[in-house]
């Protein structure tokens, strides 16, 4: 038998230049979600995840978001599937958090679902390298 290489499509190895763009995408995403939620509390149209600065939510609400932003860390060390994967999810759950603001905090929602709509972007792109598309 010959060691035959897999084919481009069965690949799972990543590239480091793709690494490095998850990793500098989820730094970005996870400033981001810092100043917005920093932001809200300034103006007082709190985040749903830290409720009015009267009756603050319990932690493990604080903890959704932060739990979002950190599940692509761990796979980008991974396979690219799983970074794909990962990132995928993370970024529409991050879309998806902006929903309950939405009514109550229309700018804070605005500015959660446009980080989750660039992080989106950039799953896309991992995604499309998954496939072999370039």
């Amino acid at each position: 038998m010959t060691d035959t290489p897999l084919p481009p499509h069965e690949s799972r190895e990543v590239g480091h230049g793709w690494r490095n763009v998850s990793y500098i995408t989820w730094i970005a995403v996870t400033a981001c979600m810092i100043a917005i939620t920093i932001t809200s509390r300034t103006v007082g149209r709190s985040v749903w995840w830290l409720g009015p600065s009267t009756q603050p939510r319990p932690f493990f609400f604080l903890l959704i978001p932060l739990v979002i932003v950190a599940i692509p860390f761990l796979y980008t060390s991974k396979s690219l599937w799983l970074m794909a994967k990962a990132s995928t999810a993370s970024s529409l759950l991050l879309l998806a958090t902006c929903i309950p603001d939405i009514s109550s905090s229309p700018g804070v929602a605005a500015a959660v679902g446009v980080v989750g709509i660039a992080a989106l972007a950039e799953s896309i792109a991992l995604v499309m390298v998954t496939r072999h598309y370039r």
